[in-house]
């Protein structure tokens, strides 16, 4: 077992097409649905704005190319999982539906870790234990992905990140400064 935790966090480069990208952006850039993202806070049992009138946009939004996305983060998933090698670790239940993420000028997301409490409903039952996010476009200023306080992820337009979902892993997004930066993020069960 890897000792070193930075190991655990995995790029995977060209998961995604840029055209099924540049499609994608297409779409979502029309949609006027988008809300402004809310934190969990499981002390107060209450939904919160972390980066006050900074804080992104999110969507849930079926797309034409949704169903291809998924069978790309089922992809993903598979080979992260199976480049551990843990003989105790070798399944997951599913991940949940997509959502798409918008970052417009001046928007970030704090830093934070993924222990994600609104994706089990009663009917579906687990715990997050992989973060995948996936960068629909680079062509935007700031936005930097920082993991684990100092780490930048580099990421370009298809690629995919996973980690492990837990307090060891905190991530934050900085601000844009120039241009949108579209992604999406789903969570392994």
């Amino acid at each position: 077992m890897e000792k070193n935790l930075l190991k655990y966090i995995i790029v995977m480069q060209n998961i995604l097409d840029k055209k099924i990208c540049k499609k994608t952006i297409s779409e979502l850039s029309k949609l006027k649905k988008w809300q402004k993202h809310k934190f969990y806070n499981a002390t107060t049992n209450q939904y919160e704005y972390l980066s006050g009138d900074k804080e992104l946009s999110t969507i849930y939004r079926d797309t034409k190319s949704k169903s291809f996305i998924e069978e790309k983060i089922k992809l993903a998933i598979h080979t992260y999982i199976s480049e551990l090698k843990f003989s105790w670790f070798h399944s997951y239940q599913g991940f949940n539906e997509i959502r798409f993420n918008k970052y417009s000028l001046k928007t970030k997301m704090a830093e934070h870790c993924d222990h994600i409490h609104s994706m089990f409903d009663g009917n579906r039952k687990g715990i997050p234990i992989l973060s995948i996010v996936g960068l629909l476009n680079d062509n935007y200023k700031g936005g930097d992905f920082i993991m684990c306080e100092d780490k930048k992820i580099e990421l370009k337009t298809g690629d995919i990140v996973i980690f492990p979902s837990n307090f060891l892993f905190p991530h934050k997004i900085e601000p844009i400064t120039k241009g949108t930066r579209y992604s999406f993020v789903s969570w392994v069960y």
